[in-house]
């Protein structure tokens, strides 16, 4: 069942050229992966904080404009 080394016919140094090569792409393709889930990730919490502002301005203003009706019928 296990073969020796002897029994392979591909030189070592085509097969060890391989693996790296395909130890290479996997490495350059995950940090790809990476930078784009960092700034995926980045564009949420910008998203996030600004629906954040927006919903304090938007109580603000209802605020303000209850005041001002109240004021008014006054």
């Amino acid at each position: 069942m296990a073969k020796t080394i002897q029994e392979y016919l591909s030189p070592q140094h085509k097969v060890i050229e391989f693996l790296r090569s395909g130890r290479d792409k996997l490495r350059l393709k995950y940090s790809k992966v990476r930078v784009d889930l960092r700034r995926a990730e980045n564009q949420v919490r910008a998203v996030t904080k600004s629906r954040e502002n927006w919903e304090k301005r938007a109580k603000a203003a209802e605020a303000e404009l209850r005041a001002l009706k109240k004021r008014a019928a006054a």
